[in-house]
């Protein structure tokens, strides 16, 4: 039904959500969320590129650091499974692998 309808999955959609979220937090559009203490943005220092497959799901040590784009936020260390679950974890390691556009607001 989802192809015929032409719908993205539920992942998809979540992961959409979840970084729209994450913009409205990075431009202070949500006042409840502070800014300041919840994304750090880190200094581009080179652009880190790793290999994906599309059938192989890994979880790569370099998939933290990889970075695709100039506004990065850096992901905090931690061993606990809720944490790296958690939205901000999640989410900026997406953020952190989307492409540069070329179109960007400059604030």
């Amino acid at each position: 039904m989802l192809k015929q309808l032409e719908l993205p999955s539920l992942q998809e959609r979540r992961k959409i959500n979840r970084l729209v979220m994450l913009y409205k937090v990075a431009e202070v559009l949500v006042p409840a969320i502070p800014a300041t203490e919840c994304l750090k943005t880190a200094s581009v220092k080179r652009h880190i590129k790793a290999k994906q497959y599309r059938d192989c799901v890994t979880s790569n040590i370099i998939d933290n650091q990889v970075i695709n784009n100039d506004r990065v936020f850096v992901i905090k260390n931690t061993n606990s499974l809720q944490f790296n679950n958690s939205f901000f974890v999640k989410t900026i390691m997406v953020w952190n692998h989307l492409e540069k556009s070329g179109s960007r607001r400059d604030s």
